[in-house]
């Protein structure tokens, strides 16, 4: 894997990642060498590891009593050799020319937008005007002049507005394009946000239905509100601030997960990262929070009423709530547990459920 860590230094030469991230990156690719070394006695399926991403592929429903520490990590691993196999387009493709364009229609009422762009980066931002706006900074890659450039970006991109929904996409990974879009400050029905390697970011928005998705970049939302989303990353953090939600899913394979609003219903899941919530508000019905390499932090309101299962293998835990019974503890060497519930007749508490492998968790 001398070519991988390569190509991790010459991003960070390049300013693609930061210092952070390739430290990251490298102790993933060393964990990866450490597997490969103690699997000979394993299966053939776990010693090669796919490369392709399935993005259509539909998610199976989390349950925190289905899939081994063992895989989830081999799967860690395989996503994280794929995003330095994959990422690296300046050093692979070589030289670019840069090409600047910008689509816009007048008098749009659409309530739907389906972005997916291979290599760049999405970022949507409101605006008062009635106008859908899209500004587009391309490198295009193995082209031998910039009007093949421009010709090549036309060509490549697909773009389609009416009054249903608003699509663009761009397909071909040897164009890197980041793209902002300026659509009206209104409710949208469904979002669907797709990158291959980019980082996707938005704020001010009510999105009923929102599906974000990105195999190596970071995720950022901000002020922004809805019924039901499902947020993922192989490799980045993921950070939902000032959010008003009924229910939200959220995955990262490596990085931290950071919520912070109101919710109905929470379901996170993380492999090599910590997960903090703050929860906000005056209703709350199920929370499940669960990492494999990372700790877990959640604050409740106080007039939370809470029916909670806490596990760790190699942590504490930590539970800081007020007026609390105990219902069932244990504390031996590898396997920690707490069964709690608010004491009094509360009606509908908050169900919660958190499990770490080698983090603590902590309750306030």
């Amino acid at each position: 894997m001398q070519e991988e860590r390569k190509r991790i230094l010459k991003m960070l030469e390049e300013g693609m990642i930061t210092s952070q991230e390739a430290e990251e990156l490298i102790d993933s690719i060393q964990y990866a060498e450490d597997v490969q070394e103690n699997a000979g006695g394993e299966e053939d399926e776990h010693q090669s590891l796919s490369t392709k991403v399935k993005w259509d592929e539909k998610q199976e429903q989390k349950s925190y009593q289905s899939g081994s520490t063992k895989k989830r990590f081999m799967d860690f691993v395989e996503e994280t050799i794929k995003k330095v196999k994959n990422v690296d387009f300046d050093l692979n493709f070589g030289q670019y020319f840069e090409v600047s364009h910008i689509f816009q229609n007048q008098g749009v009422s659409f309530s739907k937008v389906a972005m997916d762009i291979a290599n760049g980066s999405i970022e949507l931002k409101p605006w008062q005007e009635d106008d859908v706006r899209i500004e587009c900074n391309a490198k295009v890659y193995q082209v031998n002049n910039q009007d093949e450039a421009r010709e090549r970006f036309m060509d490549q991109k697909q773009y389609h507005v009416d009054d249903e929904s608003l699509s663009f996409s761009i397909s071909s990974k040897k164009i890197k394009t980041n793209v902002i879009l300026y659509i009206p400050e209104k409710s949208y029905k469904h979002m669907s946000l797709r990158l291959f390697n980019g980082k996707i970011q938005s704020h001010g928005f009510h999105i009923e239905d929102l599906h974000a998705k990105t195999a190596n970049g970071k995720v950022e939302f901000e002020n922004m509100s809805g019924s039901s989303w499902d947020i993922e990353t192989s490799n980045g953090s993921i950070t939902l601030k000032d959010v008003r939600l009924n229910e939200v899913e959220v995955e990262s394979l490596n990085g931290s997960i950071t919520l912070d609003g109101e919710f109905e219903k929470v379901d996170t899941q993380g492999v090599n990262g910590s997960i903090k919530c703050n929860w906000h508000g005056h209703h709350g019905h199920k929370g499940f929070f669960k990492t494999t390499a990372g700790s877990i932090t959640v604050a409740l309101p106080r007039e939370f009423a809470v029916d909670g299962e806490l596990k760790t293998s190699m942590g504490s835990i930590n539970c800081n709530l007020p007026n609390f019974e105990i219902q069932e503890e244990k504390s031996e060497v590898l396997k920690k547990e707490l069964r709690f519930r608010s004491k009094g007749e509360q009606a509908k508490p908050l169900h919660l459920e958190a499990e770490a492998k080698t983090g603590s968790i902590t309750i306030n």
